[in-house]
């Protein structure tokens, strides 16, 4: 913070507050604020109630607290009290009402946004940090392998998606962020939500989902094939092309590259085999406690990686109306090069 000449930090409920305080606070209307100034000490901003959930957490900080009768305002006068200048660094996801009262309130401060300071922290892992992740990705493989023990032909994708969610809670993670069951045609759609389509013999399906543990996330995404059918021509020439694509981008990993690097090498190996107009997102983004966080591997990012950080291996090709292949691992930069903690492998799973 005094290198970048931010005079205290501003951070709302979320994943920052948890990364810099272990409180898990509900996002809601009523303001809750942890307070960081780059020297002395913290303060906490909450409602009366959620004190004794604040105090849990081991927080030093100096508590200010308001009730529902009384209303914030004065609690938060209170609370920013010291902010009449200087450079005020706000969490990104902050609500603008909060926003707004806080700037009407210290009017003379300069205002910047926090990613500035908690990127450079949240983007590269501890020891500590990199086995939470590697315990997530293990249950998320450990989902996939019973998972696909199960029928899929004539289950309804938002049946597929529930089981996923069933999974990965009996395995030990807190919840399913996101459960993503393209098959067929709707494979091609890179973010399709599970619905009411019947799956069929000879479907292709992408499977992408992701849970929280212990506050720290895993994405994997896998291709599982139905038995019987037609399965389409093409299918088996695109997912090995896909999978060269996510080794080529695992091998350009290391230390001093650029996040564009990677993003280049994956889709180098796309482009040269005719398919690069079908690869139509970035190769990946950063992990941790957001599934979605920093840096992001694509193009035009020039940030190089350092050790430590994480982040997600997700070439993929879409063809409209017919299926689409898309593998995804969860790297993390090494010394050495890229570490893959998810150890389901890459090769076509076959499923009734």
């Amino acid at each position: 913070m005094q290198h970048r000449g931010v005079s205290r930090l501003f951070i709302g409920p979320g994943s920052n507050l948890f990364y810099l305080t272990g409180i898990r606070a509900i996002i809601s209307e009523r303001i809750y604020l942890f307070q960081l100034p780059a020297t002395g000490k913290a303060s906490l901003l909450l409602p009366t109630f959620e004190r004794l959930g604040a105090e849990d957490s081991g927080i030093e900080a100096e508590i200010i607290e308001w009730s529902d009768a009384t209303g914030p305002a004065a609690a938060t006068k209170a609370f920013v009290a010291d902010t009449s200048s200087g450079t005020v660094a706000v969490d990104d996801q902050l609500w603008s009402a909060f926003l707004l009262d806080l700037q009407a309130l210290a009017l003379k401060a300069t205002w910047s946004k926090a990613s500035v300071i908690m990127q450079q922290l949240r983007s590269r892992k501890s020891e500590a940090e990199i086995n939470l992740m590697k315990e997530a990705a293990a249950i998320a493989d450990k989902t996939f392998s019973e998972l696909t023990q199960q029928k899929f032909a004539g289950r309804k994708e938002s049946e597929i998606a529930a089981e996923i969610q069933r999974l990965l809670l009996v395995h030990g993670q807190e919840q399913m962020q996101f459960g993503i069951v393209g098959s067929g045609p709707n494979g091609a759609k890179p973010h399709h939500e599970a619905g009411d389509r019947v799956i069929q013999p000879g479907d292709s399906i992408v499977l992408d989902f992701g849970g929280t543990y212990k506050g720290y996330q895993s994405d994997m995404t896998r291709m599982v094939v139905v038995k019987g059918g037609s399965l389409d021509s093409e299918y088996e020439r695109v997912h090995e092309i896909v999978n060269e694509a996510n080794a080529a981008a695992h091998a350009a990993v290391k230390v001093g590259a650029a996040c564009e690097d990677i993003d280049r090498a994956a889709r180098k190996v796309i482009a040269d085999a005719g398919y690069g107009d079908y690869f139509t997102h970035r190769t990946g983004h950063g992990i941790g406690i957001d599934v979605h966080e920093h840096p992001y591997i694509r193009q035009g990012n020039q940030e190089a990686l350092d050790e430590g950080m994480a982040f997600s291996i997700e070439p993929g090709v879409y063809l409209p109306g017919r299926f689409g292949v898309r593998i995804e691992d969860i790297a993390i930069c090494r010394s050495h090069g890229s570490e893959n903690i998810n150890l389901t492998p890459h090769s076509v799973t076959f499923v009734q």
